[in-house]
């Protein structure tokens, strides 16, 4: 059996248990008290059927004026107004269970009962200024559906109540054990909501006394709520109630307006800053003429309702919702890629040959199936230039070249040479480098000068070159002059150490008399802190056919 009916099934056995095990009172003093929704529903006397929460405990404090609920005819076909005003407080609690079941209390107690004095006419008992209760037990189960505050959507739920007979006296409890099952129906869609119950409500059957007979008992008990959300938050609801009981019992005919009990009421609620606070107020009058249908009620209520929205379904557990889930019979994991999303993970292949790397003899290099363990997942090796990078892989199979990561299999790409014989100069690709403000040569100018002296033996034609020192704008022109002529130099000292002969090099140092660039941004600046190769002199060929005359 479900769990839902379970519950519903253990409740009514539990008042049959206790309805054999104290005597009827509800002839003299019937319970007129209203039974408000449970702790944490929106409505006030219509259930709802969503439960949200898991381990989420619900707590209201509930006010009910009723004005006239009980008005009686005598034997003389006066009105007996038996009880003129009722006042009643319930203190209510529930408990949520993993956003399917709830239980919840009531305990009510009734305050500043009045009645006419007694008197000729009189036809019932007066109330007493204070009087207890019955305890209300309840339990919900959802059974179809959710009810989702922001996308909206439908519930059904079977909903139980036992109140167990602790009233003293005073028209505040039966004197016996009552029940009632229901069906309970709830939705919302975009700002709209509603709530539906139907069910049967157990009482002792009894006839008030009097000219034209009230009668209690069993009733088929139904609610209708309805309204909209104010605000886009949904904090504000307003809507109406309908709420009947239709006594079956007892003797009554069905719809007999001395045994229909029933209510109207206009309804404000509000989630204070969105919850979990919350207050509320309804309104309205009764209709039916039933004991404890009133001429009208007022009803208040704050509350403590904490929501915590359910989780989306998820067949298999696994953490990935259904609606995304692309196994959702298998128990998986979240993937970025929604193919994979929510399917269980495929065993590791590092190479991604679609061997897994546990069959995989050579798990980082991707290969090919043979069937063979000592080879399986290895890669046939075909490398015509032996560079280490199979044919298949090796963007140049026929050229030994750099193996991954460096390379793709092709030879690396020539650098260009670093220094180079144009007609009136040696150009160099990159500057020669000093400390700043000296004429120190920093470890990164060597390759520099290597590439010069290079250039200088490869070209014995050349017999002097200037070696040129510029410098930028930075201080005076005599002290720039001299710092050109110092690094002009030490370049000089450099070539003739590394075989080039002296008599070749001639430093001068021009400071910052020839500029390259602006020397207002730091980009001109550097561009001028350089040095120069200029060929002065090269070697002219001797005339052919003989010598000079």
């Amino acid at each position: 059996m479900p769990s839902g009916p379970r519950v519903i099934a253990l409740l009514g056995a539990l008042a049959c248990l206790l309805g054999h095990a104290r005597p009827s009172a509800a002839d003299e003093t019937p319970s007129l008290f209203l039974e408000p929704s449970p702790a944490g529903d929106r409505a006030f006397a219509v259930e709802r059927a969503g439960v949200r929460g898991h381990l989420l405990v619900s707590g209201r404090l509930f006010v009910d004026y009723a004005n006239e609920p009980l008005v009686l005819v005598n034997p003389a076909s006066d009105i007996d107004r038996v009880v003129v005003g009722q006042t009643a407080f319930h203190a209510l609690a529930s408990f949520s269970i993993r956003h399917r079941f709830a239980v919840n209390v009531d305990v009510p107690f009734a305050f500043l009962q009045a009645g006419p004095a007694p008197g000729t006419g009189e036809t019932a008992p007066r109330p007493d200024a204070v009087e207890f209760g019955d305890i209300r037990l309840g339990a919900r189960a959802r059974i179809l559906g959710s009810v989702d505050e922001v996308e909206g959507g439908t519930a059904l739920a079977l909903a139980a109540s036992l109140w167990v007979p602790t009233a003293t006296d005073g028209y505040a409890g039966d004197g016996a054990v009552r029940a009632r099952a229901a069906i309970v129906a709830e939705g919302a869609s975009g700002r709209l909501y509603w709530a539906a119950n139907g069910g049967v409500r157990t009482r002792p059957s009894a006839q008030l006394p009097g000219v034209v007979p009230t009668r209690i008992g069993t009733a088929l008990s139904l609610g209708l709520a309805g309204g909209f959300f104010a605000d886009a938050k949904r904090d504000v609801a307003l809507g109406a109630e309908l709420s009947a009981d239709l006594t079956i019992g007892g003797g009554a005919r069905f719809l007999d307006p001395r045994a229909t009990i029933g209510h109207l009421f206009v309804t404000g609620h509000y989630r204070i800053a969105g919850g979990p606070f919350e207050m509320g107020a309804a309104f309205g009058p009764g209709f039916g003429q039933g004991a404890g249908s009133a001429d009208f009620r007022a009803l208040f209520l704050v509350g403590f309702a904490p929501e915590e929205a359910a989780p989306p379904p998820d067949r298999d557990e696994d953490g990935v919702p259904d609606k995304v889930d692309t196994c959702i019979d298998l128990v998986g994991v979240p993937s970025p890629d929604p193919l994979l999303h929510g399917c269980p993970e495929a065993p590791p292949d590092r190479d991604g040959d679609a061997i897994p790397d546990q069959n995989d003899a050579c798990p980082t290099l991707v290969g090919e199936a043979t069937g063979v363990r000592a080879t399986h997942g290895c890669p046939r090796r075909h490398d015509a230039d032996e560079d280490g990078v199979v044919d298949r892989d090796d963007a140049c199979p026929k050229e030994p070249g750099e193996p991954p990561p460096e390379g793709n299999g092709c030879p690396k790409p020539k650098e260009p040479p670093v220094a180079t014989v144009t007609e009136q100069q040696i150009e160099i690709s990159q500057q020669v480098q000093f400390e700043t403000g000296t004429a120190v040569l920093r470890p990164e100018s060597d390759a520099v000068l290597a590439g010069v002296a290079r250039v200088l033996a490869e070209h014995p034609e050349i017999e002097l070159v200037e070696v040129q020192g510029h410098t930028d704008d930075t201080g005076p022109p005599d002290l720039n002059r001299r710092l050109g002529q110092d690094r002009a130099n030490s370049v000089v000292v450099w070539l003739a150490m590394h075989g080039v002969a002296r008599e070749r090099l001639s430093p001068v140092g021009y400071g910052s008399d020839k500029p390259i660039a602006a020397n207002a941004t730091e980009e001109g600046r550097t561009r001028n802190r350089r040095v120069e190769f200029r060929i002065l002199r090269k070697k002219t060929e001797a005339p052919k056919g003989g010598g000079a005359r």
